[in-house]
């Protein structure tokens, strides 16, 4: 059985959108490729080797921030994870 990719909706800020918008223009991407792409490579990045897997935790309640900063114009991000 093959899944199907599944749609979201996100709300971003304004400067967020722009910095997606001028790289989507300037790979030749649509913005809904490019954000795909970002996800799955920060999450490619950040999984853990199969025999390195850690055992779950528990989820915890404060919100974790994106962290991604090397595609924001510098200053966008401040310190706490909110945008500038």
């Amino acid at each position: 059985m093959q899944r199907q990719p599944r749609r979201i909706s996100i709300t971003i800020s304004y400067q967020v959108y722009q910095t997606l918008l001028n790289r989507s223009e300037e790979e030749g991407r649509s913005m809904s490729n490019l954000c795909a792409f970002l996800l799955e490579e920060v999450l490619h990045q950040q999984a853990p080797a199969p025999s390195q897997a850690p055992s779950p935790q528990p989820v915890s309640s404060e919100r974790s921030q994106p962290q991604f900063s090397r595609y924001l114009p510098d200053g966008a991000l401040t310190t706490n994870g909110a945008y500038s």
